[in-house]
C-alpha cells in the first residue's frame, strides 16, 4: 500500500465513464487509512457522480522513474472518521458536508 501512497503523492490522473465517454481529469496525494487506500473529493463534483453510478476506474501517475497506471474500483467511504482521517493525511481541509474519500479496491497494476 505504501507503494501506491508513494506513486499518488504528486500530480496523477484519474479517469472514469459516464455513459461510454472517458473522462479524465488531475488529481493529488493519496493516503492509507486502516490499510486500505483513499482518494479525496468532494460531492459536488462530477467525479462524485460518475464513481457512485460506475466504481470501476484507471489511474495514471507519471513518476521521476518509472510511470504508474493500475486500475480498480473506487468506493465511497461512509465512515466520517476514516473519511476525516484520510483528508488529514492528505493534508487536505476537511468538510463534513462536502469531503469524500474514495475506498479503492480490486487494485491491478
Amino acid at each position: 500500500m505504501e507503494e501506491f501512497v508513494k506513486d499518488l503523492s504528486g500530480v496523477w490522473y484519474l479517469a472514469t465513464a459516464e455513459d461510454g465517454q472517458p473522462h479524465v481529469r488531475p488529481f493529488d496525494k493519496a493516503a492509507e487509512v486502516g490499510g486500505k487506500l483513499y482518494i479525496g473529493t468532494t460531492n459536488t463534483k462530477k467525479v462524485y457522480e460518475q464513481i457512485k453510478k460506475n466504481p470501476k476506474i484507471e489511474i495514471y501517475a507519471p513518476t521521476d522513474f518509472v510511470p504508474c497506471r493500475f486500475e480498480a474500483q473506487a468506493f465511497v467511504e461512509e465512515n466520517a472518521e476514516i473519511t476525516e482521517e484520510a483528508f488529514d493525511k492528505m493534508g487536505k481541509a476537511y468538510d463534513p458536508a462536502t469531503s469524500v474519500a474514495l475506498r479503492l479496491e480490486n487494485i491491478q497494476k
